[in-house]
């Protein structure tokens, strides 16, 4: 009686699999901003080999911050679930993004960085 199953059992037991979803695994800001910085490292890497302005440092103070140079970083804030980018411009203009959505903060950082990529290998070409 143990070893005997119904086939209906079976199928019933088959179909409940099939029907299953996955549901994707909730990413922190904080591991988020890990991607970027990681992501960051080796597009530099790839396009600059030696690249010494941009800085790229994790940090806790007292929110994580990616330090992407001098003038730009990016925090995540754990009590709202939201990130902070700030660029500061060596005209002394400041842009400050808040929002929630990471990818609005990649495509920033990223147009950021290849931005000064470019302008400094002009100024190396010029020199």
């Amino acid at each position: 009686m143990w070893g005997v199953t119904e086939p209906a059992a079976v199928a019933a037991v088959g179909a409940a699999q099939e029907q299953g979803v996955v549901l994707p695994f909730p990413l922190r800001g904080e591991a988020l901003l890990v991607r970027l910085a990681d992501l960051l490292r080796r597009r530099v890497d790839e396009l600059v080999p030696r690249c010494e302005r941009l800085s790229l440092v994790l940090s806790h103070c007292p929110q994580l911050r990616l330090s992407i140079d001098d003038g730009a970083y990016v925090e995540f804030d754990a009590s709202c679930a939201e990130f902070y980018l700030v660029i500061e411009a060596p005209s002394g203009t400041r842009m400050i993004i808040e929002t929630t959505d990471f990818d609005a903060v990649v495509k920033f950082v990223l147009q950021y960085v290849v931005e000064k990529l470019s302008d400094d290998a002009g100024l190396e070409a010029a020199s």
